[in-house]
C-alpha cells in the first residue's frame, strides 16, 4: 500500500494543533527544576506539578467522549486549545505551586482532548494512510517541542525569565487559528459513542502490552523532567545550558520517529521494540557513567533515538491485542500515559531527595529492564505482531 498522503489545509491545521501542545509539553518538562529553584522548593514538591499535569490528562481521558458528543469537532478543538493557552498562563504566572499546579491540571486537561480530537480527525480523514498521518503528526509535534527548552536554556542563560519562552504558546496558537480559522472538521456529534467498557473485558495479551507502554511512557517522562538536573549535577552544566541539551534529546527522538516508520513496515513489532530498549539502555549507561559534558549529551542524543519509537510500537501492539475494540484500547493508554506523567517524575523527584539525583536516576534502566521483560512475555504468548 502507498504511504502518500496528501497533506491538505485540514492535515496541515491539525498538525500544528497538536504542535502548540507538543511544544508545551516538551518545555514544561525541562521548566519543573527551573521552577523548582525560583520558588525555593523542593524537587518533589515541584513535582506536584507534573501530577497536576497527568490528574489533568486522566480527566479528559474519562470525560473527553461526553465533550466530543456535545460539541462539533472543530468547536471542541479551538476551546481546547484557548483552554492550554490559558493553562500555560496560569502555570508561569503562579509564584507559588499550588498556583502552577492549577496551571498544569488545566493544561493536560486541554492538551489531552486536543490529541484524542486529533488523532480521531487525522485517522477519519485520511482512512487508509490513517497510520502514516498520525505519525507524522506526532513527528512535526515533537519537531516543535524542540524549541522549548532551547528557548527556556537560552533565557536562563542570557538572565532572563525562562517563563517567556513557555508563553510563546499564546501566540503560536493566535496564528494558528488566524490561519486556519475559516478550516472545518466534520461534525461527529451524532455517530460519537463511548465505547469505554469494563476494565475486564479487554483480554489478557492487551494488559500485557499495556504494562510496556506504562514502562516506556514513564521512561519517556522522567527524562524529559530530570534529565536536565542529571546533566547539571553530575556534568557540571550551567542550568540554563543543562536545560537546553533536552532539545538534543527531542531532535534524536524526531530523527527516530520520522525515519523508523520505514523499518516499522519492514520488521516486526516487537523485534523493532527490543532494539530500541535495548538502544536506550546502552544510551542511558553513557550518560550516567559521564562526568564530562561530550560523552553525556551524546548519550542524550541517543536517549531520544532509542525512546523515539517506544510510544508509535507501544500503541500499536495495544491496538492489535485488544480483540477489535481500538476505541477502548486507545482509552486505556491514555489512562496509562496519565499514570506516566503524574507517578514517574514524581517518584524520581521524591528518590532524588532522598539519595540524590544521579541513584535516583537508575529508575530508568529499572524500566527499561521491565519493559523488555514484558516484551519477552508477549513474544511467548501470541505470534509477533507486524506494526
Amino acid at each position: 500500500m502507498s504511504r502518500r498522503i496528501t497533506r491538505d489545509s485540514v492535515t496541515w491545521m491539525l498538525y500544528l494543533q497538536l504542535s502548540a501542545f507538543g511544544f508545551f509539553l516538551y518545555g514544561f518538562g525541562p521548566s519543573v527544576p527551573l521552577l523548582a529553584r525560583d520558588l525555593g522548593v523542593s524537587d518533589a514538591q515541584a513535582s506536584l506539578s507534573g501530577t497536576a499535569l497527568a490528574l489533568g490528562m486522566l480527566l479528559a481521558g474519562l470525560g473527553g467522549a461526553r465533550l466530543s458528543r456535545r460539541l462539533a469537532r472543530t468547536t471542541l478543538q479551538w476551546a481546547a486549545l484557548s483552554l492550554l493557552g490559558v493553562g500555560a498562563a496560569i502555570y508561569c504566572a503562579g509564584r507559588g505551586v499550588e498556583v502552577a499546579c492549577a496551571g498544569a491540571l488545566i493544561a493536560g486537561f486541554a492538551g489531552t482532548v486536543v490529541i484524542n480530537t486529533t488523532t480521531a480527525a487525522l485517522a477519519e480523514h485520511h482512512g487508509e494512510h490513517a497510520a502514516a498521518a498520525i505519525s507524522e503528526a506526532n513527528g512535526i509535534s515533537v519537531a516543535v517541542g524542540l524549541a522549548a527548552p532551547a528557548l527556556l536554556g537560552g533565557l536562563r542563560l542570557l538572565g532572563l525569565d525562562w517563563r517567556w519562552g513557555l508563553l510563546l504558546l499564546l501566540p503560536f496558537i493566535a496564528v494558528i487559528r488566524f490561519a486556519f480559522g475559516r478550516v472545518r472538521l466534520r461534525d461527529t456529534r451524532d455517530t460519537t459513542a463511548d465505547s469505554a467498557g469494563r476494565l475486564s473485558s479487554l483480554p489478557r495479551d492487551y494488559w500485557r502490552a499495556w504494562a510496556v507502554l506504562l514502562a516506556c511512557a514513564t521512561v519517556e517522562m522522567c527524562m524529559s523532567f530530570w534529565a536536565s538536573e542529571e546533566l547539571r549535577s553530575h556534568t557540571g552544566l550551567a542550568a540554563g545550558t543543562a536545560t537546553m541539551a533536552i532539545t538534543l534529546m527531542l531532535l534524536g527522538m524526531v530523527v527516530g520517529r520520522l525515519g523508523g516508520a520505514r523499518l516499522a513496515r519492514a520488521v516486526p513489532a516487537d523485534t523493532l521494540l527490543l532494539a530500541s530498549l535495548s538502544l536506550n539502555a546502552v544510551a542511558f549507561t553513557l550518560l550516567w557513567l559521564s562526568t564530562g559534558p561530550v560523552l553525556a549529551l551524546t548519550g542524550i542524543v541517543l536517549c531520544g533515538l532509542g525512546m523515539a519509537l517506544q510510544f508509535p510500537l507501544t500503541v500499536t501492539n495495544a491496538v492489535h491485542a485488544s480483540a477489535g475494540r481500538p476505541d477502548q484500547a486507545m482509552a486505556r493508554v491514555s489512562i496509562g500515559e496519565s499514570l506516566a506523567t503524574g507517578l514517574g517524575p514524581l517518584t524520581l523527584g521524591l528518590l532524588s531527595g532522598a539519595i540524590g539525583i544521579h541513584r535516583a536516576f537508575l529508575l530508568v534502566p529499572l524500566l527499561l529492564t521491565v519493559a523488555g521483560l514484558g516484551v519477552a512475555v508477549r513474544r511467548t504468548a501470541e505470534p509477533v505482531v507486524n506494526s
